[in-house]
């Protein structure tokens, strides 16, 4: 992007903001989320193949794309589109990509999947001797919301999900965005069902019923891999709010 490009998009902000023009503000949005796709998909050809999404199924959350919290995004992307080097590394680029996600769903997308470079993905074996884990481990790391490609043959990770993952505050929005991408795309009913399957994976590998049975509170803290803990409690209060609203719905 031009200078010139970027000092009139940067007044038209400006000004769509100031007039609280919700037409101008999602006509700025639109353009500032297609540049995006084009310029990763271009400046980061090593990385990406390509960045596509759901178009027929897209439509703007108006009450967050007119919010300031959405200004000063949109400010931001306009700066990266004109200063961002090429040249940045692995932990940069996943997290401008778990940025651009993050974005996305606020702004009303519903689907959003990135194409990478073969020679950008790992295969699980590779994730787990640079984590240095168990490939066991790397696929619980999976269901708490790591990135994984599903290709024609078998399961990869792009190359960022390594840093990604070793830093709290990065790995923590990567589950985050997985567990909102979820919820976004799948029904309540659907939902549901996954819960309850998942659940039920806990369930036959302890022999019962709920997590409390499974676990003493006061014990957590001194499990070597308190996962299993942590990710049924967690499935089980989903499932119960779920629940709890469906049922209210009727």
């Amino acid at each position: 992007m031009s200078m010139a490009v970027y000092d009139v998009t940067e007044k038209d902000i400006d000004i769509a903001y100031k007039e609280k023009n919700n037409p101008k503000i999602e006509k700025e949005t639109n353009f500032i989320l297609s540049q995006l796709f084009v310029f990763m998909s271009i400046v980061f050809k090593n990385r990406l193949q390509s960045i596509d999404f759901d178009s027929h199924d897209f439509q703007f959350d108006e009450e967050f794309i007119t919010s300031e919290k959405n200004r000063l995004f949109l400010l931001n992307w306009l700066d990266k589109l004109v200063n961002l080097d090429e040249h940045i590394s692995d932990f940069e680029f996943g997290k401008l990509k778990l940025n651009l996600e993050e974005w996305f769903y606020l702004i009303g997308g519903k689907e959003i999947s990135f194409t990478y470079q073969k020679d950008y993905l790992l295969t699980p074996s590779d994730v787990a001797e640079k984590l240095k884990v168990s490939t066991v481990t790397v696929n619980k790391y999976v269901k708490q919301g790591m990135e994984m490609i599903d290709t024609t043959s078998h399961h990869k990770f792009p190359k960022h999900v390594v840093p990604l993952w070793q830093d709290p505050a990065s790995c923590l929005k990567m589950q985050m965005i997985a567990q909102n991408k979820k919820l976004i795309q799948q029904t309540g009913q659907e939902r549901f069902i996954k819960l309850s399957e998942e659940i039920a994976e806990f369930q036959y590998k302890y022999g019962v019923n709920t997590v409390s049975e499974a676990f003493k509170e006061e014990d957590v803290d001194s499990l070597d891999d308190p996962f299993d803990y942590f990710e049924w409690r967690d499935l089980e209060e989903e499932k119960n709010e779920l629940l709890k609203r469906m049922k209210e719905e009727k």
